[in-house]
């Protein structure tokens, strides 16, 4: 089978070699569509995006990410930590602060997040 796809300019290329199949043959279960479920939430990718220019502590959080409860954010937290993106590191000073910061696969995601800033910028200009 050959798949063929129209770009913004008009022309028909062939991608019989770039495509891969939508799901894994062993489970039938779709790896972007885990991926997508794992980044659900309204507020994931912004903590991602925060998390990206290093640790920051939970209430460095808050005020970083306009409009959202801790509660939720908590949530959205422990979510992001159950995944591997996020890891939790307990400080040793007098306030017993908690730091957040991406892990080497949420660093990994990193990346690709930024790629996808980078195509809504281009595709979705004032979404």
């Amino acid at each position: 089978m050959r798949y063929f796809f129209v770009t913004r300019g008009e022309q028909v290329r062939d991608t019989a070699a770039q495509i891969r199949p939508w799901s894994v043959p062993e489970t039938g279960e779709c790896p972007v569509a885990e991926t997508l479920r794992t980044l659900g939430g309204k507020h994931k990718a912004s903590i991602l995006h925060c998390l990206t220019l290093g640790e920051l502590h939970f209430l460095e959080l808050t005020r970083a990410l306009d409009g959202i409860s801790r509660k939720v954010l908590a949530e959205q937290l422990r979510d992001l930590l159950d995944s591997g993106l996020v890891e939790r590191v307990q400080k040793q000073d007098a306030r017993q602060r908690v730091g957040y910061s991406l892990t080497e696969k949420g660093l990994a995601l990193g990346a690709i997040l930024s790629q996808l800033y980078d195509w809504a910028e281009t595709y979705q200009p004032g979404a």
